[in-house]
């Protein structure tokens, strides 16, 4: 009896939880040290050397990359279209995101029609998109002609050769192939505001964007939060799309610190310098998404 109160004791049943979740949990730590963890670790340790990426023998330069990354300024001018490209891509997936989910909670005819065809995108290859959105921003692909046939050809433009077109061409394309991600999300978080709020706003005389502004949004706040990590991540990280439309042109108007880091690191076989970006890239999103969420904290606070 003894021996088996000893057995069942709680200190016992509770390392053997532990050892239960530990067993499960191994594999996915396991898979991620080995993709994720260690190459992250091996590629600073890339940066503070000069290498080619397939002599055996690096050279040591310390800082030295990042010093001179600091006055590089093509680095700076990625970086700042970096910025305008997320952005733009956060503001039409969370602003628009949230009022197209809000329309599809509704009750309304072909809603489920209309939320698959917004969520196909999602699933599509990033060089699928590519190639639609370069063939519809040609000078006589389907949006030129389409403002030619509705009598609004002088607002045509070569999308992607242009300077000022170029780079938000490419934040919309890139938004549409994310934005029914973040319309799923928020779906999903509509399903736990209590009607009974809408229904007390109605008897109130709430009008429907009233109701929208003070009880829909509000109740959001938590998944705006995960959908703006969610899409500002993505945007930093995008190469696929602009790789596959303008590589960085015209003149470095779409250049962006991913596609900027490739063409250092893999295309000039300057591996060193390459992972000093993709670090830089590490550092400035991870900060980034601390202070959002650290001004979210105190917020709900």
């Amino acid at each position: 009896m003894a021996a088996s109160s000893r057995r069942w004791s709680p200190g016992r049943r509770k390392r053997q939880a532990w050892l239960t979740a530990g067993l499960f949990l191994f594999p996915a730590i396991a898979l991620y040290l080995v993709f994720a963890f260690i190459p992250t670790l091996e590629v600073f340790e890339y940066s503070l050397n000069r290498w080619d990426g397939i002599s055996p023998d690096r050279e040591w330069v310390g800082l030295g990359n990042y010093d001179r990354l600091f006055g590089d300024r093509i680095f700076w001018e990625a970086f700042f279209n970096t910025v305008e490209w997320t952005a733009i891509i956060v503001v039409i997936n969370v602003g628009l995101g949230v009022v197209l989910a809000a329309i599809l909670a509704r009750k309304i005819k072909g809603r489920i029609f209309f939320q698959t065809c917004m969520f196909i995108p999602v699933i599509q290859a990033p060089i699928t998109t590519a190639i639609i959105w370069r063939w519809m921003y040609q000078p006589n692909g389907a949006i030129n002609e389409g403002l030619n046939a509705i009598g609004l050809g002088f607002l045509a433009t070569p999308w992607l050769g242009d300077l000022t077109t170029a780079l938000p061409a490419l934040a919309i394309a890139h938004s549409w192939s994310t934005l029914g991600l973040s319309i799923v999300i928020f779906l999903a978080g509509l399903q736990a505001v209590d009607d009974e709020l809408y229904d007390a706003a109605k008897i109130d005389g709430a009008t429907p964007v009233q109701a929208f502004w003070y009880i829909t949004l509000p109740a959001l706040r938590p998944v705006t939060a995960v959908v703006f990590v969610l899409t500002a991540t993505a945007a930093f990280k995008a190469f696929d799309l602009i790789w596959g439309t303008t590589q960085g042109g015209p003149i470095r108007a779409t250049e962006i610190l991913a596609t900027y880091m490739y063409k250092r690191g893999v295309l000039e076989n300057n591996y060193g310098y390459g992972s000093a970006v993709a670090v830089a890239l590490l550092v400035i999103v991870t900060l980034a998404m601390a202070v959002y969420l650290y001004m979210q904290a105190r917020r709900d606070d």
